[in-house]
């Protein structure tokens, strides 16, 4: 998006995309171009913008799950007062980069460790886990385990970093690498609850869940007031669907290995 000097104002015009609950948001924190003269990390300018300005709209986007979670904004001619800028003019990338740790470097342990359970659960109840016999495979338990045993690890990282953190330092680069760990693993958690739910991942009823945000579809046509399954079960398949972005989201994991090899290994 670009942003024209005009008096005390910046004139914006562009576009955000994945723009997540927007469709609530009164604030928006935006990068914008407000120069091409030198290279190009330093043309960029950290601006706070209100939503209720003249000439913003939201365009909402369905996920696969039937969410409205993301959404496509667009800017015409938005006019942004100079004060609203974060740091100075054209050197909004060194604001970027300094949240951006905070953002990929969350705690990713807490939320792991319940769906593990959760899954764990599952695989005991005799309507999920084809009659609950996955929680007597020796298999699928070493999945579990060695799930287990990668989020314990993840833990001791953010502890690490919140340690870091209590002393008036900054995540760094660990925050790149708990923002992949913590994603992947996330993933790899979704794939066994569908392993543990077995055959009732086949329903689609996502009227009777919303894992990330309102679900837009209409009441299951065939007329099923009840969920299909256990309980438990309805939330893993739009929970897989939802969580395909983690590893995109937020800088993609690549990236993410791009900035480890450099800050890190020194490649």
């Amino acid at each position: 998006m670009t942003a024209k000097e005009d008096g005390d104002d910046f004139i914006c015009n562009g576009t955000k995309i994945w723009t997540t609950h927007a469709q609530h948001a009164n604030w928006i924190f935006c990068l914008v171009r407000t120069d091409n003269s030198d290279i190009p990390q330093k043309g960029i300018t950290f601006l706070l913008i209100d939503m209720n300005t003249p000439g913003i709209t939201v365009d909402p986007i369905t996920m696969l799950t039937g969410e409205h979670i993301q959404n496509q904004i667009f800017f015409e001619g938005v006019r942004v007062p100079k004060k609203n800028v974060v740091g100075k003019i054209g050197n909004g990338w060194t604001v970027a980069k300094y949240l951006l740790q905070f953002e990929r470097g969350n705690a990713y342990a807490p939320k792991l460790k319940g769906h593990l359970n959760k899954i764990r659960a599952l695989a005991t109840d005799e309507q999920g886990s084809n009659g609950g016999v996955l929680a007597k495979n020796a298999d699928f338990q070493a999945k579990l385990n060695e799930a287990e045993i990668e989020i314990i690890a993840i833990e001791y990282t953010e502890h690490r970093v919140l340690s870091e953190l209590s002393q008036g330092g900054a995540p760094g680069a660990a925050s790149s690498m708990l923002k992949t760990r913590g994603t992947e693993m996330s993933n790899r958690l979704t794939e066994l609850g569908i392993e543990a739910l077995h055959y009732y991942i086949a329903p689609f009823q996502p009227h009777m869940t919303s894992p990330g945000g309102p679900v837009l579809q209409a009441p299951d046509i065939a007329g099923n007031k009840h969920a299909i399954g256990p309980d438990a079960g309805v939330t893993v398949m739009p929970k897989y669907l939802n969580d395909r972005a983690g590893p995109i989201y937020a800088g993609s994991n690549e990236i993410q290995r791009n900035i480890m090899s450099k800050a890190v290994l020194g490649f």
